[in-house]
């Protein structure tokens, strides 16, 4: 049923079209007056264990069942709320606002936390903290105040009110249901609730803010003051960062301690940790009492994926590779068929590869590992047995190159990566991430020269896929403010100082020049060039348009589609055609359009009376099964003659594609008569007019009385 939406009462979307018309009312009680029914405003509560064997209250997750009308009604919020998100929200938070990535928070932490294992660095300390019980216990009181600040009008507030207080809520236990519970507080289900608990973060983001200003004794984390850096939060997944010390410390305790009293949300001290540079362990005992948070290491796991202090190895993979494991393993005791494998690493096992690879320039190893069991997989599945029938390159192509549609794991990688490059190109400034590099390791300099030596790990990795990018980016010149003459490659040569390493000297103008120097009233304004050298940089210079500049990218938008087509294999479009070698092959074309299957038939024609109109497959199909519908011996011969000339050129074109070897069309048709002949020698027929003129019709001399 896949239609079906969870509730206490099944639905169906197809039926809204009929019953649509009811919610009318509904939603206008709930923006206008504010009031909401009772029925509408009840879950089912169950509750999921979170380990194996579950002895108290705390180890369920309680999920609630919502029914559609209330779907619908927070649907609307959600929308709402959407439109101005990005205006409320600061920029170290990147949960659900528009236009933020999850990758920001898990590229800039690994920045951070690059050189903890150093002891010649200055004392750094980062505080992972855990909310307990982040979406259960939020008060209305604290949400209304948050969103009246925010200057929420009536109505939305209104609806926002109906749908958040809890009413009513059934538990579900061993598949019944208990008796009805009120329960006060926010209703901490449905799709509002991750949007609203952004804007609650963000109140905690400017209490700490506030302590911050009025507390003299706070150190930023070290590459972090001129932004103002001090927290990464994604939902309820909380990144702290301050210089290690007790004063810095004391002020993000302080502040979690009022946002607890405001918001009902405590700091989980057992699950809450404290890391420490190599440089800071001397205060590791003075920080810890005061905060009295559990010590924690590097690798670091934030948001499921591990932070390091230095260069991600296969080891720190492992849980990819167990995951991936675990879901093939769950899958052994399935049946599949090749497709269905096919689907199921397509669908499921790439996508466990995408979120890692989107932070991180995975290992060789780790693409090599993740490759081969997918490989056994999609071949062996369940058996023990089995070999690759065909090699893993050809697999990852598109289909209509010979391969499967399976994605190169490798060249995915780089192309969820150049998206990251692609913002610091465009100098991006919803991602703070881009900010922080731009101020930190570009410090008024080019992504383009930047010295790939420099930087974190990561950082080095991105630099990397600079070159293979810059083909398919376009400068637009306008007023040249953004450019930089010497460094940006706005000009068809490249760089200009990586070609010209002495052209400021020569030319008189200054490495860290704009473009807008050489540039008057909308036109190209170069000083005299005497130089032989730089004469070439005046040959061919591009044109000038109105407006600022731009960095474009060719063909239309950036895509992560787009690049990953520039990193994978190539085959040629024509090696799934291969019998005619020129056109784009269908089977409408290789049966039997194409040269090489026209002439088999015309071989065959020749060889027994065979008639075949040739014209479109599907019309040619229809005709041959009613023209040789029939049980007569003659016309079962020419339907298992049409299946023998289909089969062969079939395996003729996979012999081209797969083992590179070819046949002539002769041999084909020769391969065809034989077998035909053979088949029919095979049978024990009746010595009847009928048997006779088949034995005519394939040249085959009638057999002695007693033989086949």
């Amino acid at each position: 049923m896949p239609f079906k939406k969870t509730g206490d009462r099944n639905f169906f979307r197809s039926w809204f079209q009929y019953h649509g018309f009811n919610t009318t009312p509904l939603l206008r009680a709930t923006w206008l007056e504010g009031r909401l029914l009772k029925q509408v405003n009840t879950t089912i509560l169950a509750l999921i264990p979170k380990v194996r064997a579950p002895s108290t209250v705390s180890d369920f997750r309680p999920i609630s069942c919502c029914n559609v009308l209330y779907k619908v009604i927070t649907k609307i919020i959600v929308q709402r709320l959407r439109l101005v998100l990005d205006k409320l929200i600061s920029p170290s938070q990147n949960a659900f606002v528009p236009g933020r990535s999850i990758g920001d928070n898990i590229l800039l932490a690994q920045e951070l936390f690059t050189g903890y294992n150093r002891q010649g660095l200055p004392m750094r300390c980062a505080l992972k903290v855990d909310l307990r019980k982040a979406y259960d216990t939020v008060e209305w009181d604290f949400l209304s105040a948050v969103l009246q600040c925010l200057d929420f009008r009536a109505p939305l507030l209104d609806g926002l009110r109906s749908v958040s207080l809890l009413l009513c809520s059934r538990f579900a236990s061993m598949g019944t249901l208990t008796v009805s519970l009120r329960v006060p507080g926010v209703k901490t289900r449905g799709s509002d609730v991750p949007f609203l608990f952004v804007l609650i973060m963000e109140v905690l983001q400017l209490m700490l803010l506030q302590l911050i200003d009025q507390n003299e004794g706070f150190s930023f984390h070290w590459r972090c003051k001129e932004l103002g850096l001090f927290q990464l939060c994604f939902a309820d997944d909380l990144l702290l960062f301050c210089k290690a010390d007790v004063a810095s410390v004391w002020v993000f305790r302080h502040g979690l301690a009022e946002f607890a009293k405001l918001s009902g949300l405590h700091a989980n001290p057992q699950k809450s940790q404290l890391i420490l540079s190599r440089s800071a362990h001397d205060v590791r005992e003075q920080l810890l009492a005061a905060l009295h948070f559990q010590e924690g290491h590097l690798p670091l796991r934030y948001l499921g994926l591990p932070l390091l202090a230095s260069r991600l190895s296969i080891s720190d993979c492992k849980p990819l590779l167990l995951k991936i494991d675990s879901r093939i393993k769950g899958w052994e005791s399935i049946q599949l068929s090749f497709a269905g494998r096919l689907q199921l690493i397509k669908s499921v096992l790439m996508s466990l590869n995408v979120y890692w690879a989107m932070a991180f320039i995975l290992p060789k190893g780790v693409i090599r590992e993740v490759e081969k069991k997918m490989r056994t997989f999609l071949w062996k599945g369940n058996s023990a047995v089995g070999y690759p029938k065909v090699a893993w390159s050809v697999v990852c192509k598109p289909i209509e190159e010979g391969g499967q549609g399976i994605r190169d794991i490798l060249a995915l990688n780089k192309a969820l990566m150049s998206r990251h490059l692609w913002n610091v190109i465009q100098n991006n400034q919803s991602s703070i991430w881009v900010k922080w590099i731009a101020h930190t390791r570009l410090r008024h300099k080019s992504v383009w020269t930047v010295d790939v030596k420099g930087g974190s790990w990561g950082w080095r990795k991105i630099l990397r896929l600079r070159s293979a990018l810059l083909p398919y980016i376009e400068f637009k010149i306008g007023d040249g403010e953004s450019f930089s003459l010497w460094h940006d490659p706005w000009h068809s040569l490249g760089s200009l100082i990586t070609r010209f390493p002495r052209g400021p000297s020569r030319t008189s103008i200054p490495e860290a020049a704009k473009l807008s120097v050489v540039l008057v009233d909308g036109d190209w304004s170069w000083p005299p060039i005497t130089d032989l050298e730089c004469i070439e940089i005046l040959h061919v210079l591009p044109n000038i348009h109105n407006g600022s500049d731009s960095i474009l990218w060719r063909g239309g938008g950036f895509s992560t589609k787009v690049v990953y087509d520039i990193f994978r294999n190539h085959g040629p479009k024509e090696g799934f055609v291969c019998c005619a070698g020129r056109e784009m092959e269908t089977h409408e074309h290789l049966f039997f359009r194409c040269n090489y299957s026209r002439q088999c038939i015309r071989i065959l024609k020749r060889t027994v009376r065979f008639t075949w109109p040739n014209r479109a497959w599907a019309v040619d199909i229809a005709w041959a099964s009613k023209r040789w519908n029939g049980r007569h011996i003659v016309q079962a011969a020419y339907r298992a003659l049409l299946a023998a000339i289909v089969y062969h050129i079939w395996q003729e074109r996979n012999r081209r594609v797969f083992q590179q070897s070819m046949r002539p069309s002769s041999t084909i048709a020769r391969i065809v008569v034989d077998e035909m002949r053979q088949k029919i020698i095979s049978i024990d027929l009746p010595d009847s007019v009928s048997s006779r003129g088949l034995y005519r019709l394939w040249r085959i001399p009638w057999p002695v009385r007693g033989t086949a």
